[in-house]
């Protein structure tokens, strides 16, 4: 019984593994954009939900079928959770994209650059936080989380000042960015929980 519902769970590592690459492809297409490039997020994203829907079912077999308990129970639970954090992820890029094509490379957008690269490294290490119960750099999420904050509210700030295109669409791009670094820390408390049974 126990190494079945181990094989399981390593499925379910398997598909978070290849899902957090996948998303980090999505940044990397981000990158690109920013730079005029022509990259396109939709397959990624579609990928994404095909590879989320396989963890579902896995883990929903896993519940109904060994009825696991404690950290077993809090892992999978949590890796449904965390799949859907990683599939949002994707759909935020897809909007930036859009928002990137209004303007084209007409735009510095110097801090959404700067957001993106927060986001990618609050990506990295909530999925490494995550897959190795590492709830220790949470901390570091949060202060990472608050930097793309900052740069949202500024962006705001300067659009109150100054109404023109690129800082409107800058505006927007920092909206979903910053809606990205909330669920890389999403997936970090994620962590703490299936380590300790706590949410935070």
């Amino acid at each position: 019984m126990r190494k079945f519902l181990d094989l399981g769970l390593k499925q379910i590592e398997k598909i978070l593994q290849e899902m957090g690459s996948t998303v980090l492809e999505c940044v990397n297409s981000l990158e690109n954009i920013f730079e005029g490039g022509s990259d396109s997020i939709e397959d990624n994203s579609s990928k994404l939900h095909i590879l989320r829907d396989e963890l579902v079912e896995i883990a929903t077999e896993l519940l109904v079928r060994y009825q696991p308990m404690a950290s077993d129970l809090r892992y999978i639970q949590a890796s449904i959770d965390v799949s859907y954090d990683l599939y949002r992820v994707s759909r935020y890029a897809m909007e930036i994209e859009r928002a990137l094509k209004i303007t084209g490379a007409s735009c510095e957008f110097e801090k959404s650059k700067q957001a993106l690269g927060i986001v990618r490294e609050m990506i990295e290490l909530a999925l490494r936080t995550f897959l190795e119960r590492d709830e220790v750099s949470t901390g570091r999420l949060l202060e990472l989380d608050k930097k793309v904050d900052e740069l949202y509210i500024t962006s705001i700030e300067e659009l109150k000042e100054n109404l023109d295109i690129c800082k409107a669409v800058e505006a927007l791009i920092l909206r979903h960015l910053e809606r990205m670094s909330d669920h890389a820390k999403y997936i970090g408390r994620a962590a703490v929980y299936v380590k300790e049974g706590r949410r935070t």
